[in-house]
């Protein structure tokens, strides 16, 4: 008879718990100061639950947001808690309360900014999609539609994007209908620059541009970018599909500053070869540049002197 035995997941640890923790508590200050500074004090509303519960507080004004946050976000939870990794239920519970809790204190020490709504936009925006994307770049998540997103994604094969584009909809006809269609059109202001802001926090801010070169002197061209950029080179063999001639393909990431001189050097090189330039939005592992420069030139003068001595 066999047994099954379950495999436990690696030990997650402590250091990268409080790591995260600590990350999503400075996300979490961000996000307040954007609702308390910008966003609530001139009628606008964010995305997700945030916007429903402005709505109802806007109602109900004798109960606080953050009370309307709590109170959404339960029944939430407590649907998708099956359906979520252990670590990022909590860490969700952890956002939402911290968060509830902030949104209470926050009034009383924040100043508000009501001058110009279009400003408020922007900076609302800014700060929000900021603070969001720390949260979610480590691991957590202010909860409302993103657990929607994740049950239905599971369920449906429906994106988490696509659930959040539903949810901003609805939030800007909602706008409309309470604040006026005026205000509904600044929302989306809000919206669209807390969306984008938020997607270059995931995505990171070092992008780098990917370049995939097919040509017949690849050792060359190999050579003088990392001596010339001091860029690695990745060489593969490839083969044309039409006329079957052996070619080298190389793979290299480059900084935007240094694509100009490597056309240069490929140009110079070979000029019939086959360039394709892709941008990347975030690269992970180091390249000792300045050691493997230095330890490429040794080897040439090392080969040359050898020469030389023959």
């Amino acid at each position: 008879m066999l047994h099954t035995r379950r495999v436990k997941s690696p030990h997650y640890p402590l250091k990268k718990h409080l790591r995260n923790l600590l990350m999503m508590l400075i996300g979490s200050l961000i996000v307040v100061a954007g609702f308390t500074i910008f966003i609530t004090p001139n009628d606008l509303l964010s995305g997700g639950v945030w916007g429903v519960a402005a709505i109802l507080s806007h109602y109900l004004p004798q109960l606080p947001i953050a009370v309307f946050l709590v109170i959404l976000n339960i029944p939430l939870l407590i649907w998708g808690w099956s359906q979520l990794s252990r670590r990022f239920a909590l860490y969700t519970v952890y956002v939402i309360l911290l968060q509830s809790a902030l949104l209470l204190i926050a009034p009383d020490i924040l100043p508000e900014y009501t001058k110009d709504p279009l400003l408020s936009c922007l900076f609302g925006g800014l700060l929000v999609g900021v603070g969001g994307g720390l949260i979610v770049k480590y691991h957590g998540s202010g909860g409302g539609s993103d657990i929607i997103g994740i049950i239905l994604k599971g369920k449906y094969d429906i994106s988490v994007g696509t659930v959040s584009l539903c949810f901003n909809a609805v939030i800007v006809l909602a706008a409309g209908v309470v604040f006026g269609f005026e205000l509904a059109m600044y929302t989306m202001v809000e919206l669209f620059v807390a969306s984008n802001v938020f997607t270059q926090m995931l995505e990171g801010l070092n992008r780098k541009r990917n370049m995939m070169i097919v040509t017949t002197k690849g050792a060359q061209i190999a050579a003088r970018m990392l001596r010339e950029l001091g860029r690695g080179v990745t060489m593969m063999q490839g083969e044309g599909g039409y006329t079957h001639n052996r070619k080298d393909v190389l793979f290299c990431v480059l900084s935007r500053f240094e694509l100009s001189a490597a056309k240069e050097i490929i140009h110079e090189v070979d000029e019939n070869a086959f360039v394709c330039i892709n941008q990347t939005y975030e690269v992970m592992g180091r390249f000792p540049r300045k050691a493997m420069v230095e330890a490429v030139l040794a080897k040439e003068a090392q080969a040359e002197k050898e020469n030389a001595g023959a």
